[in-house]
């Protein structure tokens, strides 16, 4: 996994890291190294980009909510699908366009409603009904 500079909570990468010696990272594109990048970006890190994105997510990610059949056919017959997935249980799908950074618009319908929240492009299907079957599980 590649390391990046990042604020936590923002939404972007400063920049990708290169190694330039033995535990000595520098910015890809200006070769600035994390102290002088600070000064620019306070509170920067330098950390794989896993947890740039774990911690996007974190940080904008939304539990799923219901939303309504319409809005559901709405959006899957007019927005761009990254992946989809039906079966007996209910079908899934994730938009392709980022809203919040790297973080994408999902979408459900299962547990007799249909659902939506924002996540990160990886997810996966079964992901998906977790989240929504812990959300379901609070809510009641």
């Amino acid at each position: 996994m590649q390391k990046v500079f990042f604020v936590p909570g923002q939404t972007t990468i400063i920049d990708y890291a290169r190694e330039i010696g033995p535990n000595m990272w520098a910015a890809r594109c200006s070769y600035l190294m994390l102290p002088e990048i600070r000064i620019r970006h306070p509170g920067a890190v330098l950390d794989d980009q896993a947890a740039f994105l774990q911690a996007q997510e974190a940080a904008n990610g939304t539990k799923p909510e219901r939303i309504t059949e319409a809005r559901f056919d709405f959006a899957i017959s007019r927005g761009q699908v990254l992946d989809y997935f039906a079966d007996d249980a209910g079908d899934s799908f994730i938009l392709q366009a980022p809203e919040v950074g790297d973080l994408v618009r999902v979408y459900a319908r299962c547990y007799g409603h249909c659902w939506s929240f924002l996540s990160l492009p990886i997810i996966t299907h079964s992901e998906i009904r977790s989240r929504i079957r812990a959300a379901v599980a609070t809510n009641h």
